[in-house]
């Protein structure tokens, strides 16, 4: 009969440790979300360098100045373009040391997100490991 409640320990155990895998597994998610998305603005902003690098000079563009809003503006220059740097500095380069550096950023992104979805591979493999064994520990607890 101590069987009983040996299993219903273990149980809660495994219960607890699956709750905080799904939720270190929700969070690596969101993650790798917000990585994929920085990334994607990174291309796009590449994208845009291409394009006024080579087609810039005298077209009009629309330029956000906040909630929504633009006004019109004129690319006079496509020899340089103001970069941040980060902790709101920013600084006047080349278009090619700018796209250099975004390139960089993307680099190192993507390997941070390959070891995010290393991570969360590893703790869904836990998951399934451990899933069976809560549902036959449950089982086994109502019969």
């Amino acid at each position: 009969m101590a069987k009983a409640p040996e299993n219903a320990e273990k149980l809660k155990q495994l219960q607890d440790e699956l709750r905080s895998l799904i939720a270190q597994a929700d969070q690596l998610r969101s993650q790798i979300d917000a990585i994929n998305a920085v990334i994607e603005d990174l291309f796009a902003a590449s994208e845009i360098l291409d394009y006024i690098a080579k087609e810039g000079k005298g077209k009009t563009v629309l330029v956000p100045i906040g909630a929504g809003n633009f006004i019109k503006a004129k690319i006079e220059d496509t020899s340089s373009v103001v970069m941040a740097i980060g902790g709101r500095l920013s600084i006047e380069t080349s278009i090619e040391e700018a796209k250099k550096a975004i390139e960089s950023r993307i680099s190192t992104l993507e390997r941070i997100r390959l070891d995010l979805l290393r991570k969360l591979e590893e703790v869904n493999r836990r998951i399934n490991e451990i899933l069976p064994k809560v549902e036959e520990l449950a089982r086994t607890a109502q019969a």
